[in-house]
């Protein structure tokens, strides 16, 4: 009976700890008004592409996975999508495969249609994407270490937008799916926690064939990676095209060089698919062949 009662003791305790979470519905009054008379596709950032805006929106409190095959551009187009997002959007970019200078390199040149900027060009870039910060680690962090440091700057750097390329390089085993189920777990209560939107790249499996388009089963990985996130985006290169062009073959012009499959938007309803075009000397992804984006500072 001893032990019954320590145990009751210890619940209501941890009752009274938990009730600071409980509240009426009428707390919520004002953020219910918001999402009623906007709408769940014209609430939070917008993508790039004035294509998406009525179907898409990067909502804070939520985290996104951005997959895809090895190779195919998820951490370039969502470079360009940090990039497009309005300076009073703070965003955190922890690149580790990549140094900083080289993360920094290609978005500099996606804001140019040359993609050649000059010295002074590169100076007012850098002035003028003062709300843009850089993680700067290019080994493997451990889990804690990473949940540790996108906490602090939601909470205290007072991040809107955080992006963790990739998932890979947190130190997780691949066949971990316990601590896969953790740390996503984890992303999400600091979004939450925070109203911060946390970008999370990933790869998916290799298929029989490149030129198939991949879905959220194909991500590697435990399956409750897909399950937590809000919003699952697969990027998927046309490379059947690309080796038409490079073998001279005739293409159309209108078939996309790179697709956004919408495959999980929680709670934005629309689910499809988003085509884009290349444009190499940039390194934009565009709306419309030979329609370099205009990015202002």
């Amino acid at each position: 009976m001893k032990l019954l009662s320590a145990d009751t003791d210890l619940m209501e305790f941890q009752g009274m700890q938990e009730q600071q979470y409980i509240a009426p519905l009428s707390d919520y009054i004002d953020e219910v008004k918001n999402r009623i008379a906007n709408g769940p596709t014209q609430y939070g950032e917008k993508l790039p592409w004035k294509k998406t805006f009525d179907n898409v929106r990067l909502r804070p409190g939520e985290v996104s996975l951005w997959a895809g095959i090895n190779g195919h551009g998820k951490s370039l187009l969502l470079g360009q999508v940090i990039l497009w997002l309005p300076s009073d959007q703070q965003s955190l970019i922890a690149s580790l495969e990549m140094p900083p200078a080289s993360t920094i390199e290609r978005m500099c040149r996606q804001t140019l249609p040359s993609g050649i900027p000059t010295d002074k060009y590169i100076e007012e870039f850098t002035q003028a994407t003062e709300h843009i910060w850089i993680y700067d680690q290019t080994d493997t962090v451990p889990v804690e270490r990473m949940l540790a440091m996108v906490n602090y700057a939601a909470k205290q750097m007072g991040m809107n937008h955080i992006m963790i390329d990739s998932l890979v390089k947190c130190g997780i085993a691949p066949d971990d799916y316990n601590m896969q189920k953790y740390f996503v777990d984890r992303l999400c209560w600091i979004a939450k926690t925070n109203n911060v939107h946390i970008h999370l790249v990933h790869h998916v499996r290799k298929g029989d064939k490149e030129g198939k388009t991949p879905d959220k089963f194909d991500v590697k990985g435990a399956g409750e990676i897909t399950d937590l996130v809000d919003n699952v985006f697969i990027i998927h290169r046309n490379k059947d095209k690309e080796r038409k062009v490079e073998a001279n073959k005739p293409v159309d012009k209108l078939e996309p060089d790179t697709v956004i499959a919408v495959a999980k938007q929680r709670h934005g309803g629309w689910e499809g698919t988003i085509p884009l075009y290349f444009h190499k000397a940039s390194q934009q992804f565009m709306s419309a062949p030979d329609h370099p984006l205009r990015w202002t500072k």
